[in-house]
């Protein structure tokens, strides 16, 4: 008796997991499927920290990237994207921390099976220690609030091989909808 009900338990919770995460694409492609916010940064922080050189016009230095956080935003087409960063140069050779919060779409690489954030675009970048913010230049932030974008843009966030489906052949389509990444496969 307390194995079936055990067997009904898990049958059940996986019934429930699919229903929640499986519809039907509102634009009639196919089937979507939700991918969970905490797979996606499970699969950036692989790839965080990240440093990159920067030279753009008078602006060089040594920008770190730490593991951004995405999050859902309800309602939205959106995603928000947040994360910590480090710049040092010349004049600041200890370095000044901040934080960035972009908004991005998805995109997919058919190719390589990877979605990547499309086109973050820069909410509010934030400097901690405003005595140092006072040497970067309102050009100097824009380039490093680009330059972070770049960054998280050009690393996958997630790579449907991971699923060990052979759907993945039938894409139809990646997009955001009220604040979740959804794979749309069909015929």
């Amino acid at each position: 008796m307390i194995q079936k009900l055990k067997k009904l338990t898990i049958v059940g919770l996986l019934l429930g997991l699919l229903t929640g995460c499986v519809g039907v694409d509102p634009q009639g492609r196919g089937y979507s499927v939700a991918i969970p916010m905490g797979v996606i940064n499970s699969t950036l922080a692989e790839r965080f920290p990240v440093r990159e050189q920067l030279s753009y016009g008078l602006v060089s230095g040594t920008l770190q990237v730490e593991s951004p956080n995405v999050l859902g935003q309800s309602g939205s087409d959106k995603l928000g994207v947040g994360t910590s960063f480090k710049f040092t140069n010349f004049l600041i050779p200890n370095g000044i921390n901040g934080t960035i919060d972009l908004a991005s779409g998805v995109r997919y690489d058919a190719a390589t099976k990877n979605l990547y954030l499309n086109e973050p675009m820069v909410n509010d970048i934030q400097f901690q220690d405003f005595s140092l913010a006072k040497y970067l230049t309102p050009e100097m932030r824009k380039t490093i609030g680009m330059v972070i974008a770049e960054t998280i843009a050009k690393k996958p966030i997630y790579n449907l091989n991971k699923s060990n489906s052979i759907a993945t052949g039938f894409v139809q389509g990646i997009d955001v909808r009220n604040g979740q990444v959804f794979v749309t496969f069909g015929l």
